[in-house]
Order: C-alpha cells, then structure tokens, then sequence
C-alpha cells in the first residue's frame, strides 16, 4: 500500500517539467542476480538536442541522507549515457567492455521497492520515480539477471507501464537492442490437462552457431535447493532442442515419440507463475524468464491442455506478448508447426510380451512387426521415470543387455507411429 498511496500523489502532483526533461534515467539495476551481480545501478541518459552538464549533480534514494554527487567535469552529449553505480569493483566485473559509468555511491536500492531522485547542482528535483518489485512492476528484474529499461525517455519514470524487462545482465551504458542469447527457453508446460497429463516440462533451444557443452549445467525454479544437474558429456548441437522433464514416465506416456528428454527432477513448475533459470558448470547464471498466469499471459496453457510457445527469442521473453499457445498438448523437442502434426492418429496402446531372460543379463521382448517402422524406438525407464536406455527398435525380438541394470523393476516400452506398447520386468 505504501508504494501505491505514493505513487498516486506523484502521478497527480509532480510538476510536469519532471518528465520532458532532457536528462532522464533509461535503466535501472536494483537486484542483481547473486552469481552475477553487478551492484546496484541506474543509467541517464540525454535525449536532448544539447551538451548537459551534469557536474555537481546529485542522486539519492528515498533517505535524503544517501547521497552521491557527481564528478566535475561530467556532460552529456546529445544521446549520451552514463551508468551511476554503487560498486565500481562488480561492475566492471560483470561489464569488463563498459567505460562510461562513475560512483561508487554509498547506498543501496531496495530489493522490494525504492525511490530514485535525481537532483541538479542547484538542489533542483529534476527526476523521480518510485518502483516496486512486484505488479503492476515487473518481478521478472527482481533478482533474475535482467533490469529495467525504459521504453521511451519522455515518459514518466514514476509510471510501471513506462518501463519493459530487458535482456540478461541488461545494456549499461548503450540502448537497448534486441536480445541475442544463444540459450533459451522456448516451451512451458506448467500445468497439464488432467486428462492428458505429460507432467511439467520445459524445452531449451541452442539458437547459436556451434554445440553447447552442458557438462555441469543445472536447472531450477525460483528456489535454489531446487535443482536439476544435466547428465554428463551431454552437448546440445546447433539450433537442436531438449525437453527438461519433471516426470518422464508420464512424458513418455503422452509423447513417446520424442527422444530428446532428460529427467527426472523433484520440484514442480508452479500452475501461479514461476521463475525458471539455467545455470552455467560455473555456476553463473546464464538464462531466465518469469512466466506467469494472468496478467495477460496465455491462458489456454493454464490447464487447458496447450503450453507457452516461444514467439520471438529477440525479445526478452519476459512479457505476455513473447508468447503463445500452439498446439494441443504443445510440440516438445522440435519447433513448432502451425499444422499440429496433422495425420497422425490417436496413440493406441498395447502390452509388451516379455519372451525370455538369459542368465539375467539379456531380456528379449516381441514386439509386432506391424509396430516396426523407421520411427519406431524402445525406451526402458525405471520405477522413478529415469530413462535407462533409448534405441531404435528395428527387430521382432529385440534383445537388451541388462548385464549392468541395478536390481528392480522396469518399464519397456516401443513407440511406432501410431501406437505403443508397454510392459514391465524385474533384474534380480
């Protein structure tokens, strides 16, 4: 409430020359990412047709005590930028290629909300603004690699719509341009159809030129004890795609035809919206987005039986806009295709005739001739749904080697074009 009462008055009561002022702020970082951070800072800019001077001038948040003046001999071009930060030492860490900026000041920006004033030499309030991290603010700049950008420098700072979420780690020092991250996320299952369930899910998307060696990468939502490692020596080729399955049993289930797929993992993506991340072997954060479920965002993937959809992956992905619902029960693993996969019948499903087992190390399945195609695949996952072996299916009696399962049970499974046949076996 405090933000909102505040806001209001600003909007009705600041004079009007605040917000056609030449100098204006352009970007704000008020909570980095931890593995990231670059401090706390707010880029001005001058979109103006004149040089300002801006020696002497000063900032503060909203505790007239915290205060940095800066430097003498500061101006700015027509156009010109200049980043005010807090901590010189992360910053030039986190933007080594980034000169024009100057501090440090000796405060912080809060993490749920601040004010951003911005005083001339004369004592003069020449901008303000007071953001929050949560809506009509965007929580995706809260914590997550990104800031906020303005949209356009004439409009009010003060106002949430005047503001967008810009790209990872943000562009100090420049304006935006279009994003350009070589790994995205670009489909969301977070909450199912009840009557065709897949589990959550998400699929990433190489959009770089050479293969992305995920050996030591791992995956979480917004709380960091939730974390999914990728398996080792794993590479994602160029423009290739990979589906992070929470439940592979029941993934498989409804697409058994798609082979890209590592998991499982033991947390949930939230049917409210969540903050999804990919960390690097470093353990650097390297991308994120928020979705969410209202606000404008699709809702035909909020158990209506279609996922989020990635429209455009130069954006920042992290507005309702960035995406859409495709099709029916999504397109995992390949991009997507207006026509829905047209043709292809309904999944008919059979059970999978377990012959013989030699000595225990060789299991040998029939399977129908009919089920043999060149799509056709065998999948064995585990009780839990991790995936144990992935091989094409090309004979009536496939043998497995089982000579190094762990004791227990397991679940077969072939996939042909239209139809899959299931069946379980134990390894003593």
């Amino acid at each position: 409430m405090k933000y909102f009462s505040v806001a209001l008055w600003l909007t009705t009561c600041l004079p009007a020359f605040l917000f056609a002022q030449s100098v204006t702020f352009s970007e704000l970082n008020f909570n980095s990412d931890s593995t990231t951070t670059s401090g706390d800072w707010v880029e001005l800019v001058n979109s103006g047709s004149a040089t300002v001077d801006i020696s002497g001038w000063f900032l503060k948040d909203e505790d007239d005590l915290n205060l940095f003046t800066i430097p003498a001999n500061t101006s700015l071009a027509p156009g010109g930028r200049i980043v005010l930060v807090n901590d010189s030492a992360k910053f030039a860490g986190q933007h080594p290629f980034i000169s024009n900026y100057t501090g440090e000041f000796s405060f912080s920006f809060g993490n749920d909300g601040d004010q951003v004033r911005l005083f001339d030499n004369l004592g003069t309030l020449q901008q303000f603004m007071e953001y929050a991290d949560s809506t009509p603010w965007y929580r995706a700049a809260d914590g997550t690699g990104r800031t906020l950008e303005k949209t356009d420098p004439s409009l009010d700072p003060n106002d949430p719509a005047s503001w967008f979420v810009g790209c990872m780690f943000g562009s100090p020092g420049f304006a935006f341009s279009p994003c350009n991250d070589p790994l995205v996320f670009s489909e969301i299952n977070y909450n199912s159809d009840t009557l065709a369930d897949s589990g959550d899910w998400c699929e990433i998307w190489n959009r770089s030129n050479g293969y992305i060696n995920l050996n030591g990468w791992n995956f979480k939502d917004s709380k960091d004890d939730n974390i999914f490692y990728f398996p080792n020596n794993m590479n994602l080729a160029p423009d290739a795609r990979l589906v992070l399955a929470h439940d592979t049993a029941r993934f498989f289930d409804r697409h058994p035809q798609v082979t890209n797929v590592v998991g499982p993992y033991d947390f949930n993506l939230s049917n409210d919206g969540e903050l999804i991340r990919i960390f690097g072997f470093d353990g650097k954060l390297r991308f994120s987005i928020v979705y969410n479920d209202k606000n404008g965002w699709p809702e035909g993937a909020d158990g209506d039986g279609y996922t989020l959809e990635l429209l455009d992956p130069l954006q920042n992905m992290n507005a309702p806009a960035d995406w859409f619902t495709g099709c029916p029960e999504g397109s995992p693993g390949y991009a997507y295709d207006p026509d829905c996969n047209a043709g292809i019948a309904v999944v008919q499903r059979g059970e999978l005739k377990l012959l013989n087992s030699l000595a225990d190390e060789t299991v040998i399945l029939e399977i129908p001739k009919a089920l043999l195609t060149q799509n056709s695949f065998l999948r064995v996952t585990d009780m839990a749904g991790r995936l144990i072996l992935s091989e094409p299916a090309d004979k009536t009696e496939q043998v497995l080697d089982v000579s190094q399962f762990a004791c227990g049970i397991y679940v077969a499974s072939v996939s042909g074009t239209t139809s899959i046949i299931t069946g379980k076996f134990f390894v003593k």
